[in-house]
């Protein structure tokens, strides 16, 4: 399985993430939540979305960039047929944490092998 984070891996579509947010069950820790539904597709797609709290830009893309990369490290263990969208909230996280972070909401959510 490819590592990198392709285009169709992307939860873009207005209509697509209406129905996440809307309809998604959800999980969630300190500083991270995790909205999760069901599609009709073999794979995951995935939105990270940061709230409005984060002060800067470079705060909020830093933070949207370790959410990607620990997602990436992490995607041969989660369930296909997901969308997923990883809500982040303002913090002094770093990668290590978010890491945790996702790790644990996957889990709790009972979506991680």
């Amino acid at each position: 399985m490819r590592r990198n984070l392709s285009r169709r891996e992307r939860l873009k579509a207005k209509a697509d993430l209406q129905r996440v947010f809307t309809r998604a069950a959800s999980s969630e820790t300190k500083g991270f939540k995790l909205l999760y539904i069901d599609n009709s597709l073999t794979w995951n797609r995935i939105a990270v979305c940061p709230v409005r709290g984060f002060p800067r830009a470079v705060d909020r893309n830093r933070h949207k960039r370790a959410c990607r990369e620990a997602y990436r490290q992490l995607k041969e263990r989660i369930r296909p047929g997901l969308d997923l969208a990883f809500v982040l909230y303002p913090g002094a996280y770093g990668f290590h944490e978010r890491f945790r972070q996702m790790q644990a909401v996957l889990q709790r959510a009972g979506l991680s092998r």
